[in-house]
């Protein structure tokens, strides 16, 4: 992201299409502040750290919203997004937001500093809310954490979450009286990465996971671990870590080009030979050795994992590893090194893979294939 070349960006604001010039690392709350005249984000702590200049951001109009910190978002990372800031919550006739309306009538507020923080903040929880309704019973929980990232040094945050809760118990479809039904279990592969931003006094972990996995394993031998082959694909649009502009950020310019990640099976070893898929309970775990290659970008690498596999029942599998497998990210072709000093990172080195995979199949006699499913885990 330079700092100093200086072109035209093109940002949905409020509704309306904006073409700011600035440079590619210029802060967003500065081009809102100085360009565009929209000053009610507030610059506080400048660290990303205080919540005060939160935005909402949408990959689309009707998209699930994010919030964003301005002082944290550079230009080259948010072109063509849709943002509102704190002056677009209001109606298209000028009317007050009923967050607005409820801040103000119940005196939520003291300076206002960290008023336009709060009101994103609490507004991406009532999207959230829409998407997947709460239980009234972990409406408080859920409001403290959407504003747990917004400081205030007034108030004691009271009044903020008694003006959110009121209003959210207000609009229909927000909350349930029983808790929605869990969504079924699926395949998952977890990544963990050691990193430390520029404001953070101690080192941190980057956590996430994937949870668009094409998984098939196949036995020449039914049941047979030292004769099945298999692969693994993960997509890169699938890339979860809670925090959804993080997710943003990391598909746009850590993966950029890469699609999917594969992990080829060439072989599996039963570390103790005693035991064998076809030769136990339902539900034992069986340890075994797997080796096989890493695929990125026609890159192929060794990797070998620590797993246990289990046959649930007739038709589904289970793989699980045991400890978390240590791939160097350079080695794979990927820009860790420009991806860190961007965002004023300090990421090591090795990411730590894990993985668990739930597998089914439809053969009923010797099965042979089996594939990613949805099945509960046990």
């Amino acid at each position: 992201m330079s700092q100093s070349t200086r072109r035209m960006f093109t940002l949905h604001i409020n509704g309306v299409e904006q073409k700011p010039t600035a440079a590619g690392g210029a802060l967003l709350v500065d081009v809102l502040h100085e360009e565009l005249g929209l000053t009610g984000t507030k610059l506080s702590c400048g660290i990303g750290s205080c919540g005060a200049c939160k935005v909402i951001v949408q990959k689309e109009p009707g998209g699930p919203k994010m919030a964003m910190l301005a002082c944290y978002a550079r230009m080259d990372s948010i072109e063509a997004l849709h943002i509102t800031t704190v002056e677009g919550l209001k109606g298209p006739d000028g009317e007050l937001h009923p967050l607005q309306r409820e801040f103000l009538d119940g005196h939520a507020f003291q300076c206002g500093y960290s008023t336009p923080g709060m009101l994103m903040a609490a507004d991406v929880l009532m999207d959230q809310l829409a998407r997947r309704p709460v239980p009234v019973a972990k409406l408080d929980n859920r409001i403290r954490q959407a504003i747990s990232g917004n400081l205030c040094r007034c108030t004691g945050y009271v009044k903020y979450a008694q003006a959110i809760r009121k209003v959210i118990l207000a609009t229909p479809g927000l909350t349930c009286m029983e808790e929605p039904a869990p969504e079924a279990a699926r395949s998952v592969v977890t990544f963990r990465i050691r990193k430390q931003s520029s404001n953070d006094l101690e080192e941190k972990a980057l956590v996430g996971f994937f949870d668009q996995v094409d998984a098939t394993v196949r036995f020449a031998t039914p049941f047979r671990l030292d004769t099945c082959i298999g692969k693994v694909t993960v997509k890169t649009d699938a890339l979860r870590t809670g925090e959804p502009v993080r997710d943003f950020n990391l598909r746009r310019f850590f993966f950029q080009q890469v699609d999917s990640i594969d992990f080829t099976l060439d072989s599996a070893e039963v570390i103790d030979g005693r035991y064998q898929l076809d030769a136990v309970p339902f539900g034992t775990a069986i340890p075994v050795n797997i080796q096989g290659r890493l695929g990125v970008l026609g890159i192929k690498l060794p990797a070998f994992a620590d797993a246990v596999v289990t046959v649930l029942d007739a038709n589904n599998l289970r793989i699980t590893s045991r400890a978390p497998v240590m791939v160097d990210m350079r080695d794979c072709g990927f820009a860790v090194d420009s991806f860190a000093k961007d965002f004023f990172l300090k990421l090591g080195r090795a990411v730590e893979v894990t993985f668990d995979l739930l597998l089914e199949t439809k053969e009923q006699a010797g099965p042979a294939l089996w594939r990613t499913g949805s099945k509960p885990s046990r």
